[in-house]
């Protein structure tokens, strides 16, 4: 099937946040007395496994906290508003790479969605100083405080889909966190990853393909391998399709693998 619409997260998809986020967690844990300060790869290696809103949870995992914890509950209201205080102190920072697929894809008439488990309210100021009341123009829907861990076929990639009016296999989910892309691939939606690339790739599941920050693969490391004088080649809408067409064509596989190298 083709694609006639993409769901889009909002962390290290539609935006970059990493920067604001970093800032978050660490004010956060400074305010909440942890003697804790998080590197940018510790931080991408929490928000992989656990996504950007729900982020600090790793560290009440390995505190062996309850989520329903008043320290927990306290540290996870603390992230969320130093963050919607960074969201609103400067201009939002688009990804160029999303910016031009979600150009591409409404100029072929593909609906696009958010579906993100950001707080409702910075999710909405994050998309109107971005967008302005170009909003609901480009986003047929948008879903925002998703729950995730719902599996009663009620969920949040449902829940666009119904909106949208479109089919779960003529979707494509895009995301850079697990939770997100386990909710979406439950829901029968293909899947691209685009988390950063890293060595250790291992961790990176739950997708039906991997794009790093919505580049090949193996462009990435040829310009690694050989620097060159030349734009980044983001993944088209005409390549996401091919992507999606080839990997249909595969052999279903019991357990989800992650592609190295986009075609």
């Amino acid at each position: 099937m083709g694609i006639e619409a993409i769901t889009l997260a909002l962390d290290g998809v539609i935006f970059d946040t990493e920067d604001a986020q970093l800032r978050a967690c660490n004010a956060a844990f400074t305010a909440c007395g942890l003697d804790l300060q998080w590197s940018l790869p510790q931080l991408r290696g929490a928000a992989r496994v656990w996504g950007m809103a729900n982020v600090v949870a790793s560290v009440a995992e390995r505190m062996s906290l309850p989520a329903t914890d008043e320290r927990v509950v306290q540290l996870v209201r603390e992230k969320n508003a130093r963050f919607h205080e960074l969201v609103l102190a400067g201009p939002p920072v688009r990804s160029s790479g999303c910016a031009q697929l979600m150009a591409d894809a409404l100029e072929s008439g593909c609906k696009l969605a958010v579906v993100t488990d950001m707080p409702v309210q910075t999710a909405t100021a994050l998309l109107d100083r971005a967008f302005g009341n170009a909003v609901t123009n480009i986003f047929s829907v948008v879903v925002s405080g998703a729950d995730f861990s719902q599996a009663d076929g009620n969920g949040p990639c449902e829940l666009a889909l119904r909106t949208m009016g479109v089919e779960a296999g003529s979707c494509v989910a895009i995301d850079a966190a697990v939770p997100g892309l386990n909710a979406a691939r439950q829901a029968g939606i293909w899947t691209m990853a685009v988390t950063p690339y890293e060595k250790d790739i291992a961790r990176i599941s739950a997708a039906d393909i991997w794009c790093p920050q919505m580049q090949e693969l193996r462009d990435m490391i040829e310009r690694r391998n050989a620097p060159k004088a030349r734009p980044e080649r983001f993944v088209t809408f005409d390549a996401l399709r091919a992507y999606k067409k080839s990997r249909n064509s595969m052999p279903v596989l019991s357990k989800p693998m992650p592609v190295q190298v986009a075609v």
